[in-house]
């Protein structure tokens, strides 16, 4: 939910463009680049899955913090 200073900020810059005339610039496209995605996934590899990882690394750290 807007805030109200967005609010009037989003109002202020619609008015200038109908005073003079200029369209809103568009916002930014904003790009993740992950070359991880763009490659060929292996789906038999048991850490494909995000929530494995997870479990994983919390496996790893708590075997390194037990040392």
């Amino acid at each position: 939910m807007a805030g109200p200073i967005d609010t009037m900020s989003q109002a202020m810059r619609k008015f200038w463009s109908v005073i003079y005339g200029k369209n809103e610039p568009a916002p930014p496209v904003v790009i993740v680049h992950d070359p991880a995605a763009q490659r060929p996934h292996d789906l038999d590899d048991p850490y494909f899955d995000d929530k494995v990882q997870m479990r994983m690394s919390d496996v790893i750290a708590g075997t390194a913090q037990k040392k």
